[in-house]
């Protein structure tokens, strides 16, 4: 009774069924890994407005600082040049570290950005290789199934 085609049927199909969950099981982890990038993906264009923002006000103080720059030189007095040149000092102290946060901003941008495109190419090398295997184990099975029919129809 146990080699009976019915049987085999029912064989192959729980093992079908198994391969198929298995499968879902491997989406739906994808999918979620998916989310989370996206969301990664999110959180660099929020750092990358920042930065933009940044560099906005970067070149904010830069041009301040050329205006200051060319007040101090039309300016006659000696106390208001040197009011100019310690705001001067000042405006060029807040650049420096404007630059300093902008360039560290960068940084993380760049080393994020590597991080998710070999994570990427990653997950896309292992979707390739479960859909290979995905239709390996499909082909075997029909086959499988053939070979039963045919089994079956020669013993007819």
């Amino acid at each position: 009774m146990r080699n009976s085609p019915f049987i085999q049927y029912l064989d192959i199909s729980n093992v079908l069924k198994t391969e198929l969950k298995s499968v879902k099981q491997k989406i739906i982890k994808e999918k979620n890994t998916n989310l989370e990038h996206q969301k990664c993906i999110e959180a660099l264009k929020t750092q990358l407005k920042n930065q933009q923002i940044i560099e906005s006000e970067r070149d904010q103080f830069k041009q301040e600082l050329e205006n200051l720059s060319q007040q101090k030189e039309e300016s006659v007095a000696r106390i208001n040049v040197q009011e100019y040149v310690n705001q001067i000092q000042e405006l060029q102290e807040q650049l420096i570290e404007k630059d300093g946060t902008v360039k560290m901003v960068q940084d993380l941008y760049y080393l994020r950005s590597t991080e998710f495109t070999d994570e990427i190419q990653s997950l896309k090398n292992e979707k390739q290789a479960l859909e290979k295997e995905k239709a390996d184990l499909c082909s075997k099975a029909i086959g499988q199934i053939f070979i039963s029919v045919l089994n079956n129809s020669n013993r007819l």
